[in-house]
């Protein structure tokens, strides 16, 4: 029978997973879409793969700081969110 601690961790779990998978798929999915674009284009042109690696490259280098980015915030909204944070902000520290 799960305790009372694994039933309020499951919710929390199940985004978080969502979370990992949805920005897994963003970081292939995207750059993946775009290379095909550049494909197509490169194709009109015949400028074979400079469109192609282009829209890839650039897709993926912000697919990944977008992935960090988001990542950051959150680990800084969390460490906000923690107990000994919460309670150095009630007190002002002094130097004498």
């Amino acid at each position: 029978m799960p305790t009372a601690t694994t039933q309020h961790r499951q919710p929390h779990s199940r985004q978080s997973a969502g979370d990992a998978l949805s920005i897994a798929f963003e970081l292939v999915a995207t750059p993946a879409l775009f290379a095909f674009f550049g494909w197509l284009i490169d194709g009109a042109l015949g400028t074979k793969p400079v469109f192609t690696l282009a829209l890839c490259l650039l897709t993926a280098v912000y697919a990944g700081w977008k992935a960090l980015r988001t990542y950051s915030d959150r680990m800084e909204a969390y460490d906000r969110n923690l107990p000994s944070r919460r309670a150095d902000s009630g007190t002002e520290a002094t130097d004498g």
